[in-house]
């Protein structure tokens, strides 16, 4: 099982609690004082929404790890639908209403760009 690009053994199946997949993202990712924006755009490359992501969230501290260690080499990286979505769920989870809005965005269709600064 792959969830935000980190593989769990398959013997835990679709359970895996949301505390390993935690740890695994902040280990290793120093995440302070970076400023993490996310483009939400159409197939067409149409941008429909610019955000923020909140320091001090899972969310930022995932988009950081994600932003790192894509093998795509830019200063924006496109995520993959099934990542965003991994990300929104963890996020509403412990992150609650200070990603709310942000969450709310990920679980729709557009393609994404993440740029760290």
């Amino acid at each position: 099982m792959f969830i935000c690009g980190y593989h769990f053994p398959a013997s835990e199946g679709n359970d895996v609690s949301f505390d390993k997949v935690i740890e695994k993202v902040q280990d290793g990712v120093d995440a302070t004082g970076k400023v993490v924006t996310l483009t939400g755009e159409t197939v067409k490359g149409e941008v429909i929404v610019n955000l923020v992501v909140p320091e001090g969230t899972f969310a930022h501290t995932a988009f950081v790890d994600y932003f790192q260690n894509a093998d795509v080499v830019g200063d924006s990286k496109m995520v993959y639908y099934t990542n965003k979505y991994q990300i929104s769920e963890i996020s509403k989870s412990v992150d609650g209403a200070v990603t709310k809005e942000l969450c709310h965005n990920l679980d729709d269709m557009l393609l994404y760009r993440v740029k760290v600064a």
